[in-house]
Protein backbone atom coordinates (compact mmCIF):
# COMPACT_ATOMS: atom_id res chain seq x y z
CA UNK A 1 0.00 0.00 0.00
CA UNK A 2 1.18 3.51 -0.76
CA UNK A 3 2.00 5.27 2.49
CA UNK A 4 3.07 8.68 1.25
CA UNK A 5 4.91 10.75 -1.33
CA UNK A 6 7.70 13.13 -0.38
CA UNK A 7 8.04 16.71 -1.60
CA UNK A 8 11.22 18.50 -0.57
CA UNK A 9 10.65 22.22 -0.06
CA UNK A 10 13.30 24.92 0.00
CA UNK A 11 11.33 26.58 2.80
CA UNK A 12 8.68 24.69 4.75
CA UNK A 13 6.57 27.69 5.75
CA UNK A 14 6.39 28.89 2.15
CA UNK A 15 5.48 25.38 0.92
CA UNK A 16 2.71 25.15 3.51
CA UNK A 17 1.24 28.48 2.45
CA UNK A 18 1.50 27.54 -1.23
CA UNK A 19 -0.41 24.30 -0.68
CA UNK A 20 -3.05 26.09 1.40
CA UNK A 21 -3.57 28.58 -1.44
CA UNK A 22 -4.08 25.60 -3.75
CA UNK A 23 -6.94 24.35 -1.57
CA UNK A 24 -5.14 21.75 0.53
CA UNK A 25 -5.55 21.32 4.27
CA UNK A 26 -2.05 21.18 5.75
CA UNK A 27 -1.28 19.65 9.15
CA UNK A 28 1.92 20.59 11.01
CA UNK A 29 4.14 17.53 11.30
CA UNK A 30 7.06 18.44 13.55
CA UNK A 31 10.78 17.95 13.71
CA UNK A 32 12.44 14.67 12.79
CA UNK A 33 14.80 12.93 15.19
CA UNK A 34 18.23 14.50 14.87
CA UNK A 35 16.79 17.85 13.86
CA UNK A 36 18.01 17.77 10.25
CA UNK A 37 14.53 18.04 8.73
CA UNK A 38 11.03 19.13 9.68
CA UNK A 39 7.75 18.55 7.92
CA UNK A 40 4.06 19.17 7.39
CA UNK A 41 1.45 16.76 6.04
CA UNK A 42 -1.31 16.88 3.46
CA UNK A 43 -3.40 13.85 4.40
CA UNK A 44 -5.98 12.17 2.17
CA UNK A 45 -9.16 10.14 2.60
CA UNK A 46 -7.57 7.16 0.83
CA UNK A 47 -5.07 6.82 3.70
CA UNK A 48 -2.06 8.22 1.85
CA UNK A 49 -0.48 11.62 2.33
CA UNK A 50 1.92 14.11 0.83
CA UNK A 51 4.85 14.94 3.08
CA UNK A 52 6.22 18.45 2.75
CA UNK A 53 9.74 18.28 4.16
CA UNK A 54 12.54 20.83 4.40
CA UNK A 55 16.09 20.77 5.69
CA UNK A 56 16.88 22.79 8.80
CA UNK A 57 20.61 22.27 8.33
CA UNK A 58 22.79 20.83 5.55
CA UNK A 59 23.19 17.07 5.28
CA UNK A 60 24.82 16.04 1.98
CA UNK A 61 24.54 12.36 2.99
CA UNK A 62 20.74 12.51 3.13
CA UNK A 63 18.86 10.68 0.38
CA UNK A 64 16.83 13.83 -0.42
CA UNK A 65 19.59 16.42 -0.10
CA UNK A 66 19.98 16.94 -3.86
CA UNK A 67 16.47 18.43 -3.87
CA UNK A 68 17.15 20.91 -1.06
CA UNK A 69 18.23 23.81 -3.26
CA UNK A 70 15.62 23.54 -6.01
CA UNK A 71 12.75 21.72 -4.28
CA UNK A 72 10.50 19.10 -5.85
CA UNK A 73 9.16 15.59 -5.51
CA UNK A 74 11.82 13.26 -4.19
CA UNK A 75 10.60 9.87 -2.99
CA UNK A 76 7.69 7.73 -1.94
CA UNK A 77 7.04 5.18 0.78
CA UNK A 78 5.16 1.90 0.96
CA UNK A 79 3.52 0.81 4.20
CA UNK A 80 4.75 -2.47 5.66
CA UNK A 81 3.16 -4.52 8.42
CA UNK A 82 6.26 -6.72 8.72
CA UNK A 83 9.33 -4.75 7.79
CA UNK A 84 11.78 -7.46 8.81
CA UNK A 85 10.16 -9.97 6.46
CA UNK A 86 9.78 -7.49 3.61
CA UNK A 87 13.38 -6.29 3.91
CA UNK A 88 14.62 -9.86 4.01
CA UNK A 89 12.65 -10.80 0.89
CA UNK A 90 13.98 -7.73 -0.93
CA UNK A 91 17.46 -7.83 0.59
CA UNK A 92 19.30 -7.43 -2.73
CA UNK A 93 17.44 -4.11 -3.26
CA UNK A 94 17.99 -2.71 0.24
CA UNK A 95 20.61 0.05 0.43
CA UNK A 96 19.91 1.14 4.01
CA UNK A 97 18.91 -1.51 6.50
CA UNK A 98 15.81 -1.09 8.63
CA UNK A 99 16.38 1.52 11.31
CA UNK A 100 14.18 3.36 13.78
CA UNK A 101 13.14 6.91 13.04
CA UNK A 102 10.66 9.38 14.40
CA UNK A 103 9.57 12.93 14.94
CA UNK A 104 8.07 15.05 17.66
CA UNK A 105 4.78 16.68 16.76
CA UNK A 106 4.12 20.34 17.66
CA UNK A 107 1.86 19.11 20.48
CA UNK A 108 4.77 17.18 21.99
CA UNK A 109 3.59 13.71 20.96
CA UNK A 110 6.44 11.42 19.89
CA UNK A 111 5.85 9.38 16.73
CA UNK A 112 8.09 6.39 15.99
CA UNK A 113 8.59 4.09 13.01
CA UNK A 114 11.12 1.83 11.33
CA UNK A 115 12.15 2.33 7.71
CA UNK A 116 14.29 0.51 5.17
CA UNK A 117 15.45 2.22 1.99
CA UNK A 118 15.58 0.45 -1.35
CA UNK A 119 17.87 1.33 -4.24
CA UNK A 120 16.75 4.60 -5.87
CA UNK A 121 14.40 5.25 -7.53
CA UNK A 122 12.60 2.43 -5.73
CA UNK A 123 10.67 3.56 -2.64
CA UNK A 124 11.41 3.11 1.01
CA UNK A 125 9.40 0.87 3.31
CA UNK A 126 7.93 2.12 6.57
CA UNK A 127 6.40 0.28 9.53
CA UNK A 128 4.79 2.13 12.42
CA UNK A 129 5.98 1.50 15.97
CA UNK A 130 3.41 3.89 17.41
CA UNK A 131 -0.21 3.85 16.13
CA UNK A 132 -0.37 5.08 12.54
CA UNK A 133 -3.08 7.63 13.34
CA UNK A 134 -0.55 9.47 15.51
CA UNK A 135 1.64 9.85 12.42
CA UNK A 136 -1.14 10.29 9.85
CA UNK A 137 -4.17 12.21 11.15
CA UNK A 138 -7.67 11.77 9.78
CA UNK A 139 -10.91 13.67 10.30
CA UNK A 140 -10.77 17.30 9.20
CA UNK A 141 -7.15 16.83 8.12
CA UNK A 142 -8.28 14.81 5.07
CA UNK A 143 -10.92 17.29 3.87
CA UNK A 144 -9.64 19.66 1.20
CA UNK A 145 -11.32 22.66 -0.40
CA UNK A 146 -10.00 21.56 -3.81
CA UNK A 147 -11.74 18.17 -3.55
CA UNK A 148 -8.64 15.99 -3.50
CA UNK A 149 -9.27 12.55 -1.99
CA UNK A 150 -5.95 10.82 -2.54
CA UNK A 151 -2.91 10.15 -4.66
CA UNK A 152 -3.89 8.74 -8.05
CA UNK A 153 -0.62 8.48 -9.96
CA UNK A 154 3.12 8.45 -9.37
CA UNK A 155 5.69 9.08 -12.10
CA UNK A 156 9.15 7.74 -11.34
CA UNK A 157 12.23 8.62 -13.39
CA UNK A 158 14.85 5.94 -13.95
CA UNK A 159 18.23 5.86 -15.63
CA UNK A 160 17.68 2.14 -16.27
CA UNK A 161 13.97 1.85 -16.91
CA UNK A 162 13.99 -1.88 -17.67
CA UNK A 163 15.90 -2.79 -14.51
CA UNK A 164 13.75 -0.58 -12.29
CA UNK A 165 10.55 -1.97 -13.79
CA UNK A 166 11.77 -5.52 -13.18
CA UNK A 167 12.66 -4.71 -9.58
CA UNK A 168 9.41 -2.85 -8.96
CA UNK A 169 7.49 -5.86 -10.25
CA UNK A 170 8.58 -7.64 -7.07
CA UNK A 171 6.97 -4.83 -5.07
CA UNK A 172 3.78 -5.01 -7.15
CA UNK A 173 3.58 -8.69 -6.25
CA UNK A 174 3.61 -7.61 -2.59
CA UNK A 175 0.74 -5.13 -3.05
CA UNK A 176 2.58 -1.99 -4.17
CA UNK A 177 0.56 0.45 -6.29
CA UNK A 178 1.01 0.84 -10.01
CA UNK A 179 3.45 3.57 -10.99
CA UNK A 180 4.66 5.00 -14.28
CA UNK A 181 8.39 4.53 -14.86
CA UNK A 182 10.03 6.79 -17.43
CA UNK A 183 13.55 6.78 -18.85
CA UNK A 184 15.60 9.87 -17.87
CA UNK A 185 19.10 10.87 -16.76
CA UNK A 186 18.13 10.92 -13.07
CA UNK A 187 16.54 8.52 -10.60
CA UNK A 188 13.60 9.56 -8.44
CA UNK A 189 9.97 10.52 -8.09
CA UNK A 190 9.16 13.30 -10.55
CA UNK A 191 5.38 13.83 -10.42
CA UNK A 192 2.31 13.05 -8.35
CA UNK A 193 -1.26 13.10 -9.64
CA UNK A 194 -4.10 13.70 -7.21
CA UNK A 195 -7.52 12.04 -7.24
CA UNK A 196 -10.56 14.31 -7.18
CA UNK A 197 -8.70 17.55 -7.91
CA UNK A 198 -11.15 20.29 -8.81
CA UNK A 199 -10.28 22.34 -11.88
Amino acid sequence: MLDHAVYVARNLAEAVEDHKRRGFTVTPGGEHAGGVTHNALVCFADGSYLELVAFQRPDPTHRWWRHAASGGFADFALLSDDLAQDASSLSDLVVREAAEGGRTRPDGVSVRWRAAFLRAPLPFLIEDLTPRDLRVPGGEAVRHANGVTGIATLVVAARDQRSVDKSYERLRARGAPEIQIVQTDLDGLTDVGFAGLSS
